[in-house]
């Protein structure tokens, strides 16, 4: 069976088990996807551009919560930082024999890592908001969290909080960097190093806690 078929296949046997649950599904695209009122909930299926039909077919995923009113990423998680398959970068679905096993092991991943998620912010987004602000997305990964996310659908007071949890999460040398540049250009001076010209430049929390004068505990 050639690359693509076996890969549309398989992204058609995951879709299945989601459909009853309000999730559609792309076959052009190769997502899944999910609505309410703020956000669109997305799961990305992947391959690579050099399988190899009958011998290598990889398949690897990634789920997001994208603002419908933005195409900023407030969330996203993927296999390969889940470490799921464990210990490699994808699944081989080459042989069709091998597709129960990776199609169980990526909804379990889908299943505990991200439905819970989706379902917390759809349905009591008020108390998701307090809970990521307190302890992030996935508290197992660290301090994972979207300062505007909070800010937005929160409050400037749990914002602030995040901030402060955000800032002494980070690994020393990026908190550095952070303290280096916040100090000069929430004076309103230039950023000092490429790091506050790159956080700057993209979608961040640095930008976000910038633009919004938040104040950080240095």
């Amino acid at each position: 069976m050639k690359s693509n078929e076996v890969f549309d296949n398989v992204c058609s046997l995951i879709s299945e088990k989601y459909i009853n649950s309000g999730w559609k599904y792309s076959k052009s695209g190769h997502w899944m996807t999910k609505k309410d009122g703020n956000f669109m909930y997305k799961i990305f299926f992947y391959t690579s551009w050099n399988n190899i039909s009958d011998k290598n077919v990889a398949f690897y995923g990634e789920c997001a919560i994208i603002p419908l009113k933005s195409k900023d990423k407030i969330f996203h998680n993927n296999t390969r930082q889940s470490n799921v398959p464990k210990g490699h970068l994808y699944w081989n679905i080459a042989n069709e024999e091998d597709w129960d096993r990776t199609i169980e092991e990526f909804t379990s991943w889908l299943d505990s890592s991200f439905m819970p998620i989706v379902e917390s912010c759809m349905n009591d987004l008020e108390n998701f908001v307090k809970q990521v602000a307190m302890r992030g997305f996935y508290p197992s990964n660290g301090y994972v969290v979207d300062i505007n996310f909070i800010l937005t659908h929160g409050s400037r007071k749990l914002a602030e909080e995040a901030t402060k949890r955000y800032y002494a999460s980070l690994d020393e040398p990026i908190k550095k960097e952070f303290k280096e540049n916040y100090e000069s250009m929430i004076n309103g001076n230039e950023a000092v190093s490429a790091y506050g010209n790159n956080m700057m430049r993209n979608y961040s929390n640095f930008r976000t806690i910038l633009e919004n004068n938040i104040a950080v505990t240095l």
